[in-house]
């Protein structure tokens, strides 16, 4: 476990190493003046395990970043950064009939997969259906048992219908965009979607040729017959492996890497100030709460009193500032006011914020007022058990464990046993943590591609999001294993009409129904940890341009900006987004 003490220790050290690479290699950065230097935009990440070849873009624990938006794509991308976007990928056009009950697809023309056949519109067919081939690999809700699908089928050549039992003005926003189409003459044949590594595939992005891979590092070169033309703009993408955030500090400032996806302390002076024309970070705080989040159907996690109590106890000012370095704002404890601060309920302003001041003598009330009592100072459950539970993370992601030790002081400060618990790794933390729901821990939120906080209350609330313990959550973002039965109208009611106030009546019941469950436990904003170099590409997502998510693991939203990159020696500043925004039309 480190201390915030040590942790200082380890960057003094970080900047000696760093001075030493910089030195070393500065001549050799200098004399590359042209794309051919440096043709691939190189990422780095953090607490990476010697990589696997996966490309399963139904499996987003296992599969390798890039999967999708670089080798797969899907019909749309939608997101509500930048005040709302939708990006039509392989879907061409999307028309609602029928009352709202049809939704018809345009699939686009000339689109080819990476073995040259071409993509059609049975291809797209199979991908929306094939939940009833395997239902981990549903994502539209198909087969849930409060599915409001009537039917999907092809008409004609080039078109797909969606049929509704009701009329849902939000399936674009927030189900589309989660489908990858795959080629269903490959796919149809998989016994077990979820399970299958894939690690020769055939997709139709940008990016869908394997040409390198290695247990360090692979490379994904450019589609030469991708359906945009002139796009993508560069030739190829790397993934290197990358121990650790201070690995990867390392990496970005050497020049070794051009993006990466890591929390940085003291960004500004540890690596901007390094090449102050070319480092720069993107840490938009326009986004969803990372949450502390328990199992919800396990005793005494299942209590909202539990909950609340657990969310008073916690200082998040000083996770801010101290666990964070105060780029993550603290948040209410309902946590949508930075992304979507319009649908806010104001009624409930107050209510969110005193769920989510720090106070401990109000969270010892909160307990014992729900029959939790102290044995001494440690806090019984009303079974007569104390309270203990460990919090896992992941010993490279340096804010989240400064974080968790902080929020560890302030519950044994009301009597709970929490300590904090290291993981070696992504695949041993998803094994540990909120997304196989088996251990507490801190996790983000699902829901930011929708403009509207439909996705996000679909995810928390919607039966069919819940998944078994032990089941990756990732797909659905319902980690907490909680479907809230009296939300369910409200989601339908929300989805039933194009009318804003109805949408937004609807938003401020949900926000209500989240309140009075605090189904987890919001603390802080999840900035998107974008770190990036403009010495050899241009075209990134900025505090100026925010024309989607920058952090290249946003599955989808990657595309845009792969599509968007282009070599910094170009005559001319070409345009990003490279694709039209179709709510701008």
């Amino acid at each position: 476990m480190k201390h915030p003490v040590r942790k200082g220790t380890i960057f003094a050290v970080a900047a000696v190493l760093v001075t030493a690479v910089v030195s070393a290699t500065a001549m050799a950065a200098t004399a590359r003046s042209n794309a051919s230097s440096h043709p691939c935009v190189v990422a780095a990440g953090s607490g990476d395990q010697a990589f696997v070849r996966n490309f399963n873009p139904f499996n987003l624990g296992t599969s390798r970043d890039f999967t999708w938006g670089g080798i797969y794509e899907n019909l749309l991308i939608s997101t509500a950064v930048g005040g709302g976007r939708q990006y039509n990928i392989l879907g061409q056009s999307f028309a609602f009939s029928n009352g709202g009950k049809t939704l018809t697809i345009t699939v686009r023309p000339n689109v080819k997969w990476s073995d040259g056949r071409p993509l059609t519109a049975e291809d797209v067919l199979y991908s929306l259906t094939i939940g009833r081939q395997d239902k981990a690999a549903d994502r539209i809700s198909l087969v849930a048992a409060n599915s409001n699908i009537a039917g999907v089928a092809r008409v004609g050549s080039n078109k797909v219908a969606i049929r509704f039992k009701q009329v849902d003005s939000t399936f674009l926003g927030s189900q589309l965009p989660n489908v990858p189409i795959v080629p269903k003459r490959i796919w149809s044949k998989v016994k077990d979607v979820t399970g299958f590594a894939n690690p020769n595939p055939v997709g139709s992005g940008p990016f869908n040729r394997v040409t390198r891979f290695s247990g360090q590092s692979y490379q994904l070169s450019k589609n030469t017959s991708y359906w945009a033309k002139g796009l993508p703009r560069i030739d190829c993408v790397q993934r290197i492996f990358t121990a650790s955030n201070d690995a990867g500090l390392l990496q970005i400032v050497s020049g070794q890497a051009d993006w990466t996806h890591n929390f940085v302390p003291n960004v500004e002076s540890s690596y901007m100030a390094k090449d102050p024309k070319n480092f720069h970070n993107a840490y938009l705080t326009t986004g969803l709460p990372v949450s502390l989040t328990f199992n919800t159907t396990e005793y005494p996690y299942s209590l909202v009193a539990f909950r609340k109590g657990v969310s008073q106890a916690i200082d998040r000012g000083q996770v801010s500032k101290i666990g964070e370095y105060g780029y993550a704002p603290p948040t209410s404890a309902l946590g949508l006011e930075f992304l979507y601060p319009k649908w806010i309920n104001p009624a409930l302003r107050a209510k969110a914020k005193q769920l989510g001041t720090y106070d401990p003598a109000a969270a010892r009330k909160t307990f014992t007022d729900a029959g939790f009592t102290y044995k001494g100072s440690r806090l019984v459950d009303p079974k007569g058990s104390p309270v203990t539970f460990p919090m896992h993370v992941i010993g490279g992601w340096s804010d989240w464990v400064s974080s968790l030790q902080i929020i560890s002081r302030n519950l044994q400060a009301v009597g709970i046993d929490a300590s904090v618990k290291i993981e070696p790794d992504f695949p041993s933390w998803v094994s540990n943590s909120a997304i196989s729901g088996t251990k507490p821990s801190l996790i983000w939120s699902n829901g930011a591609n929708d403009p509207s906080p439909y996705a996000f209350f679909f995810s928390h609330f919607d039966p069919s999001q819940v998944v078994a313990t032990g089941q990756d959550a990732q797909p659905f973002g319902n980690f907490e294993r909680n479907p809230v039965a009296t939300a369910v109208p409200l989601l339908r009611q929300f989805k039933g009409t194009l009318d804003k106030k109805t949408q937004l009546q609807a938003a401020y019941k949900l926000q209500d129904i989240f309140l009075d469950e605090l189904p987890f436990i919001p603390l802080f904003i999840g900035p998107r940890w974008s770190t990036y170099s403009t010495k050899y590409f241009k075209g990134w997502i900025s505090w100026q341009n925010q024309y989607a998510d920058p952090i290249y693991s946003t599955q989808q939203q990657v595309q845009i900006s792969l599509l968007s990159l282009y070599y910094a020696d170009s005559k001319k500043n070409l345009p990003a987004p490279a694709l039209p925004n179709a709510l701008a039309s």
